[in-house]
């Protein structure tokens, strides 16, 4: 089962313009009782409209994963002493507008909303915000742990913070977090808001944003899913909820033309998550 929502946003006329849409991986070394932190940046003229994990590493905890200004996003991860040393592989989606005119170009605008009020111990709370009028939201993000890189890393309270849902919808972000610790928490969240930049006296031309939700049954165990947008649609994001306490979403990345989750479920039956993808395409 899936569910699609579309919308479109103006952008200028040309005789030929496509979306580009490559993905930016990179393989990360994640010691032992240490938290790494690095960015992965896209290549100039392109825009980071979203980040996720294409790999997981077993036993680590994301930390933190955000956007870095216009082209990059910075990740942080926990690794255990008694993990031993791990390595994880993220992806960054680079994406820009190629016009024969040479004037179409896309531009982020960020919206970051600080996430201040306490998450009670055993409770979840759940946190909307919208994009800016005229902008469709093309990623999101989340920090839970205030820890610095190279510090031990032993696993506490943020490694119990869950995001059990962070996903878009046309007007912008919803996220769900669960606070399993035995302390009051806080989290921040993030979200990417994209819109066509327009010379002045271009003709509109649309770009369709399409985000659609599916709807699969995850077994007992880890196992990888993916979707793809539309024939001639390229992904902007990847979302996801899960509502049974045993389903983890380990990772989740928008990857050229779809989108890859990986989901762990402790239970020893199957049950429903929701998997989000976010395309776009433009259309004259």
């Amino acid at each position: 089962m899936l569910v699609s929502v579309a919308a479109a946003l103006a952008a200028p006329s040309s005789l030929a313009q496509v979306v580009l849409a490559p993905a930016l991986f990179q393989s990360q070394a994640l010691p032992a009782n240490a938290i790494t932190s690095f960015a992965v940046t896209c290549a100039p003229g392109y825009v980071a409209t979203s980040a996720g994990v294409s790999n997981p590493a077993q036993g680590v905890t994301l930390l933190s994963i955000r956007p870095a200004g216009l082209r990059a996003y910075a990740f942080r991860f926990g690794n255990p002493v008694t993990n031993g040393d791990q390595r994880v592989t993220v992806v960054v989606s680079c994406r820009k507008l190629s016009s024969s005119a040479g004037k179409l170009r896309l531009t982020l605008k960020q919206k970051q909303v600080r996430f201040t009020a306490r998450v009670l111990p055993g409770q979840s709370s759940a946190v909307e915000f919208v994009c800016p009028s005229r902008t469709a939201p093309a990623g999101i993000g989340f920090d839970r742990s205030p820890s610095k890189r190279g510090r031990p890393y032993a696993p506490g309270a943020a490694a119990r913070i869950s995001v059990r849902k962070a996903s878009m919808h046309l007007g912008g972000f919803s996220f769900v977090v669960f606070n399993g610790s035995s302390s009051a928490q806080k989290v921040t969240l993030y979200g990417n808001c994209l819109t066509v930049v327009r010379p002045a006296g271009a003709k509109p031309e649309r770009l369709a944003i399409k985000i659609t939700t599916f709807r699969d049954l995850a077994g007992p165990g880890t196992q990888q899913f993916t979707h793809v947008c539309p024939k001639g649609w390229v992904a902007l994001a990847a979302g996801y909820a899960v509502r049974s306490p045993q389903h983890t979403v380990q990772g989740a990345a928008a990857i050229m033309t779809g989108g890859r989750w990986s989901v762990e479920n402790d239970a020893q039956t199957a049950s429903i998550v929701e998997l989000q993808l976010v395309c776009a395409v433009l259309r004259r």
